[in-house]
């Protein structure tokens, strides 16, 4: 019988692999970085205003040389910034304010109706939703994938974001940053950036260090033609660096595709507004941005279906209904945000810290997928099983 952790875990990994693209870890909103405009709120029927903003480009600034990085932690929403203590409000301090506004409470309570209506500041919150989904984080940070969905997941597996971290501490999986026109230390007002999955560190025989010393292999399915390590599938041209951040383009104007093989499918997650921040230290970034819930889902099914779980299974169910209700800003609309509609896409922001690594020379293919994907007829019995609380993946 197959477990809900199973799916649970593989929505888990996907989102998490979303999350080693930028993560963060460090400074709170009360201390956020150079650029952050903090946010006033309100309880009002309008309670808008600037929030945690990443720092804007800078007007002057040159940098030389190249400087390659690797992620070595993850930061999923459940420990407190900089820490390894374990807080329901962690993820608070996790992300952008993306869509400009400060969501109390009251607004959220009050963002019901039918679509047309207008409730002044959010998206109508999904019916069945709780009444408090659309409530921000501090400053207006968004991050409903922080708040709602990894709450989830840590009842069903209260070590999730421990087990994803040791997968790269293992050497199993981490993501490979390259930064052009790097500084240390000054602002540049152009840093072109590169990403890149790298997997099975020295061939599993050893574990990596974290260090200039280390050589991973770059994988296949990163590479635009799976061969061309020059030519990676997500390029960030608009980079630069400022307030002591590298930020990956500017604010609000980019959609990151983010192609994965996992478990032996292929998906894309789209995040719209997506933005990725590091401390030129590496010990504080963050990836934010928003999923439509349509195209998270169906990214998703693939992956399901590699564990037996089919669309009709009350577990796959389950998950869904979770992203949907989790819902809090909308698709394509300016700032994310119109309150004549019904929220689809979720917020999500994770956090990350990186250390310096060596140039990788070598390109790693994936071994064929296994299991299988056959999910035609299938709806599934009813999941009551509670004896799998593996990471799923």
């Amino acid at each position: 019988m197959i477990k809900r952790s199973t799916l649970i875990g593989a929505v888990f990994l996907s989102s998490g692999i979303v999350g080693l693209m930028s993560l963060a870890q460090g400074c709170s909103s009360s201390s956020s970085p150079a650029g952050d405009t903090p946010d006033t709120g309100g309880t009002g029927a309008d309670a808008g205003g600037a929030g945690t903003l990443p720092p804007p480009r800078p007007t002057a600034g040159t940098g030389s040389g190249t400087k390659w990085f690797a992620v070595n932690g993850l930061k999923l929403g459940l420990t407190k910034k900089g820490t390894t203590t374990a807080d329901s409000n962690a993820w608070k301090d996790y992300g952008y304010d993306l869509d400009k506004r400060n969501t109390t409470l009251d607004i959220s309570k009050a963002s019901t109706g039918a679509a047309g209506t207008d409730p002044g500041v959010s998206c109508h919150r999904i019916v069945g939703s709780p009444s408090g989904t659309l409530v921000d984080g501090n400053n207006g940070i968004d991050n409903n994938f922080g708040g709602h969905v990894m709450q989830t997941i840590k009842s069903l597996k209260s070590d999730a974001e421990d087990a994803v971290t040791k997968t790269i501490t293992d050497g199993k999986f981490t993501l490979i940053l390259r930064v052009d026109n790097w500084s240390d230390s000054g602002d540049v007002q152009s840093a072109p950036g590169k990403l890149y999955i790298a997997n099975e560190f020295n061939d599993g025989k050893s574990a990596p260090t974290f260090t200039a010393a280390d050589i991973w292999k770059v994988n296949a399915a990163s590479l635009t033609d799976g061969k061309d390590l020059t030519k990676p599938k997500l390029s960030f041209d608009k980079a630069y660096i400022s307030g002591g951040y590298w930020v990956s383009g500017d604010f609000g104007t980019e959609t990151i595709n983010l192609s994965i093989n996992l478990s032996g499918a292929d998906i894309s997650l789209p995040i719209d507004s997506g933005i990725i921040t590091v401390k030129q230290n590496g010990d504080d970034g963050t990836i934010a941005g928003a999923m439509n819930n349509k195209k998270l889902q169906d990214a998703l099914t693939p992956v399901a279906k590699k564990f037996g779980i089919c669309p009709g299974n009350a577990t796959y169910d389950q998950v869904v209904t979770t992203l949907t209700q989790s819902a809090d800003l909308v698709s394509g609309a300016p700032n994310l945000q119109d309150p004549k509609v019904e929220c689809n896409a979720i917020s999500i922001a994770i956090g990350f810290t990186m250390k310096p690594t060596g140039e990788p020379k070598e390109i790693y293919t994936a071994p064929p997928p296994t299991g299988t994907d056959d999910c035609s007829g299938e709806t599934g019995p009813a999941d009551t099983g509670t004896g799998d609380t593996g990471a799923g993946g």
